[in-house]
């Protein structure tokens, strides 16, 4: 019965919070918005994963806090006028002004235009410094089912379990195990 909950709790999301993909010093970004995020940003942004927006979406306000101590921030209508931008180029001059991005794609947005400023700030290897010392002083928690966040500041994809095997697998017999015999 305890494995049960156990298990159960760390499928239904993580540090206590159901529904979460991450949690990031208490705050919760929910499979919800990783979904939607991912769903309106998909056609713009080709080949990223959900983990590559599960990443940004655990990495941005640090990086949004550090350009804003430094005097280079952006704020939520410059990073929907980037996101319109994007949709224009890829779908038509005026279509990007019909899509709603919801807070998850501007915080993606916001996170773009906040790597840029970054680099043009006076010390931007200082920048960057101070930006991974407080993701890595962050209390990080990804669900399982998203994968794991690493010290380089992504979301790797979750590993299988080496007691799952994939149907395609060649079978192999423990050391000294008989080998069975034909079916007829």
């Amino acid at each position: 019965m305890t494995t049960t909950v156990v298990v159960g709790g760390l499928l239904a999301g993580c540090a206590g919070q159901p529904g979460a993909a991450a949690v990031v010093d208490g705050r919760a970004i929910s499979t919800a918005e990783l979904a939607t995020t991912y769903e309106q940003l998909g056609p713009f942004f080709a080949g990223a994963g959900a983990q590559d927006v599960l990443a940004v979406l655990i990495t941005e306000p640090f990086a949004t806090e550090v350009a804003a101590d430094l005097g280079v921030g952006v704020n939520d209508q410059q990073a929907l006028d980037l996101l319109r931008s994007v949709a224009d180029q890829a779908l038509g001059e005026g279509e990007g002004a019909r899509i709603e991005f919801g807070p998850g794609a501007v915080a993606v947005g916001r996170y773009s235009l906040v790597v840029s400023a970054l680099q043009e700030a006076p010390d931007p290897q200082a920048a960057a410094a101070e930006y991974q010392e407080r993701v890595a002083a962050a209390d990080i928690e990804v669900n399982p089912r998203f994968g794991e966040f690493t010290d380089d500041l992504v979301v790797a994809p979750p590993t299988t379990p080496s007691w799952i095997v994939s149907e395609d697998a060649e079978p192999t017999l423990p050391d000294g195990a008989p080998e069975p015999a034909p079916t007829p």
